[in-house]
């Protein structure tokens, strides 16, 4: 539903892959790159280690970069982004770093809790390479449901091992305990049992992420019966504006 907000971007499932891209900065944490999270020093041209000075945020940016790579804009903007480059109009057609200025871009990570780190981790991460990003945690009060849902939904080996109480019930504590370190100005955890029956508390939201004018007049049903998608017309509004 988030997508039918003015300017809003938001990819599907991606099997965790800004958890692998968090890899990129501890993968060299232990040979002096600090996480690459401050200026690292240059390394002697003669080292087996050899670099120059990297700067700091520099992996940030590559990491940012991830997430536009695996959310890219619609095709028909990506074509006429390239016609105008072949052309040499790109200044005046439609430009892509003008284009994504305007988007709020972002991804449905629904296994970030499964990466092998801690919530602390997890939000020290985000917080670092997405300063400006803001966080909607959506689960479930009921594990009971919860464990029962993903049974009936999922029928590989892998998900029904994955689908006990205590696994939900940890995974769950990673989300909150992720939604607190984030900060409420940044993270906000609903609960599905209850802003699926009251589309205010959904608005609520969306006025916290920053949205004006911007009501969801009811709430749609994706994934229904395992993955169908609902086509039903939704209305957020004539005035609706993005941040």
């Amino acid at each position: 539903m988030i997508n039918r907000l003015p300017n809003v971007r938001i990819g599907g499932e991606n099997n965790n892959e800004l958890y692998i891209a968090s890899q990129l900065e501890t993968n060299l944490k232990m040979h002096g790159f600090g996480g690459l999270r401050s200026k690292v020093p240059p390394k002697p041209p003669n080292s087996a280690w050899f670099h120059n000075t990297i700067p700091e945020q520099a992996m940030a940016c590559t990491i940012q970069k991830v997430l536009q790579t695996i959310n890219p804009p619609p095709e028909e903007i990506q074509q006429q982004i390239i016609s105008n480059n072949s052309s040499g109009r790109g200044m005046r057609g439609i430009n892509l770093e003008d284009y994504e200025t305007l988007q709020i871009i972002g991804a449905k990570m629904i296994r970030i809790q499964r990466g092998n780190w801690t919530a602390l981790e997890a939000s020290e991460f985000f917080k670092y390479n997405f300063p400006c990003a803001k966080y909607i945690i959506n689960t479930r009060s009921d594990i009971d449901s919860q464990v029962a849902s993903q049974k009936h939904t999922f029928k590989g080996k892998e998900d029904l091992d994955l689908a006990t109480f205590d696994n939900i019930k940890h995974e769950n504590d990673f989300l909150a305990q992720f939604t607190q370190y984030m900060g409420e100005e940044t993270a906000r955890m609903i609960y599905m049992e209850e802003w699926t029956k009251n589309v205010a508390q959904l608005n609520e939201a969306v006025e916290w992420l920053g949205f004006r004018n911007c009501q969801f007049d009811k709430v749609l049903h994706n994934n229904k019966n395992g993955y169908e998608h609902d086509k039903t017309p939704i209305n957020v509004g004539s005035g609706c504006l993005a941040p």
